[in-house]
């Protein structure tokens, strides 16, 4: 055979015990009916790297030093011509390891055939105490070169991958490779492509139905399930930002494989409610029959949910922490907002002039507050009443344009507005039938809806003369305004400090 320096194609490199025998054929097979033996003898090395086929006559390798090139995690392309280059990149990060494994004269009939038969955990037990030939890390386009080695059988093992990769398995590589392509040369550079598992997690909030502290806010993680057939160990953990507390039970944890029959808790799996770096969290483990579930349908997805609250404004990430086997930590975050909303009131034309122990009620839709039906209930209660500075404050209202987890804009779905309406205002003022309407974007920074009044003499809410005002609407001077007037003043730039809306 001659020696060929490059390839165009693909090979997949992988480990097993698997091995591909061929029959010894006659010393004196013809130079064709060799080359078919060594073919088959290639794709069952690299495709299976269980080992080599049985060779029936010695061969002479081309002269000279031969070339590894590792593909970490490319996808196979013409898996009958093992031994190419992939036409796609690989990934960054993987560190790879080679040794030789001593006593193999593979050009020699005899050592050949003691080559079909080993695994690449015994070529580790004849390797342990041979040196390193080299060692690297694939880079950013996922390639690692290992040149001038000499010929030989060779035990590759990962020894560190990037978080989210499971470690490959070891796997034979023989150097050099009869050519796919033409069997009469040889691979003198032989590219494989190992195969790597990825761990993905994802996290997803839902506080869409969520109006103030206390209300029910879920939180879901979805884990894609790596492509192994083995795997150790498999835990999640579900972290809590500080100020986040579960509702209901650690048992109300749910716990599901996507499109699969029903995990049985205790059997397959258990949640725990524990302490991850300070912080409040909850752990699920898999048994192994746990495991075993998780890994018969690689295409399914385990989701775990709970439902959770806060007590106060603030913006709240929790983390989901997914520990796969060997893949290091694999996490995502997910958030849910909520702020003030602040009323202020203030004499007609004397904004310096507040007004004290006026009361509004607060909804989440127009259409309540319209209907005075639903108002937004706090501790202390659904009225709000402002203080001696003519304000009041809402303390704890879900954003309005972030709503599970992302940002909305203003008119959409998802959007919300809140809406204050008063119910009375104090005796000797006057004040329009509205509804006044704003939102929460601030932890810090409320936006604020003002309302004004006025004295009025002789008339209801004049000097002497109690206010009246109904849930329905408020029976004002001069006009009653059925249903209420909704009053939105201008558009509020986002970068002003300090928002007010008013009637």
């Amino acid at each position: 055979m001659k020696a060929r320096q490059s390839a165009s194609a693909v090979s997949a490199a992988r480990s097993g015990s698997a091995t591909l025998r061929i029959s010894p054929p006659s010393t004196a097979l013809s130079r064709g009916a060799l080359a078919g033996a060594l073919m088959a003898l290639l794709v069952a090395l690299a495709v299976l790297a269980g080992g080599p086929a049985a060779l029936a006559a010695d061969v002479v390798f081309p002269a000279g030093p031969k070339t590894l090139v590792i593909h970490a995690g490319a996808a196979p392309g013409d898996t009958n011509r093992p031994g190419l280059a992939p036409a796609e990149t690989g990934a960054a990060g993987h560190t790879y390891e080679v040794k030789r494994v001593p006593g193999f004269r593979l050009e020699t009939t005899v050592d050949w055939n003691r080559a079909v038969d080993l695994t690449p955990e015994e070529a580790g037990a004849l390797t342990a105490n041979e040196p390193l030939v080299r060692e690297g890390e694939t880079g950013a386009d996922g390639t690692l070169v290992f040149d001038g080695l000499a010929n030989g059988l060779y035990l590759v093992t990962e020894t560190a991958a990037p978080a989210g990769a499971i470690l490959a398995a070891p796997f034979l590589v023989v150097l050099p490779l009869p050519d796919p392509a033409d069997p009469s040369e040889w691979l003198t550079t032989v590219h494989v492509t190992p195969k790597t598992a990825r761990v993905d997690v994802r996290l997803g909030v839902r506080d869409a139905a969520a109006v103030t502290c206390g209300d029910p806010v879920a939180w879901a993680s979805l884990s894609a399930i790596p492509d192994v057939t083995e795997l150790a160990s498999y835990r999640v953990q579900q972290v809590f930002a500080p100020g986040v507390s579960l509702l209901g039970a650690v048992s109300d944890t749910t716990v599901e494989i996507t499109g699969q029959p029903a995990l049985v808790p205790g059997s397959d799996y258990t949640v725990a409610a524990v302490v991850v770096d300070g912080r409040e969290a909850l752990e699920t483990v898999f048994t192994l029959a746990g495991i075993a579930k998780l890994l018969a349908d690689p295409a399914a997805e385990l989701k775990i949910g709970y439902v959770g609250s806060v007590a106060a404004p603030g913006e709240y990430t929790n983390e989901v922490r997914v520990h796969a086997g060997d893949a290091g930590v694999v996490t995502d975050t997910a958030t849910t907002k909520f702020g003030p909303l602040r009323l202020l009131v203030h004499e007609k034309g004397e904004p310096g002039n507040l007004i004290e122990g006026a009361d509004f009620r607060l909804y989440a839709s127009l259409a309540d507050a319209r209907a005075s039906e639903h108002a937004i209930t706090f501790a202390a209660g659904a009225d709000l009443r402002t203080a001696a500075d003519g304000s009041v404050t809402a303390e704890c209202l879900r954003y309005s344009g972030f709503v599970d987890g992302l940002d909305r804009e203003p008119g959409s779905e998802l959007y919300r507005d809140y809406f204050a309406k008063p119910i009375s205002y104090p005796a000797g003022w006057v004040g329009e039938d509205v509804i006044l309407s704003g939102g929460v974007h601030s932890v810090n920074d409320p936006e604020t809806l003002k309302a004004v009044v006025w004295k009025r003499a002789g008339e209801p809410g004049g000097p002497g003369v109690p206010p009246v005002l109904s849930e329905t609407g408020g029976r004002v001077a001069a006009a009653a305004l059925l249903g209420g007037v909704l009053v939105a003043v201008g558009v509020v730039a986002a970068s002003r400090r300090r928002r007010e809306r008013g009637a």
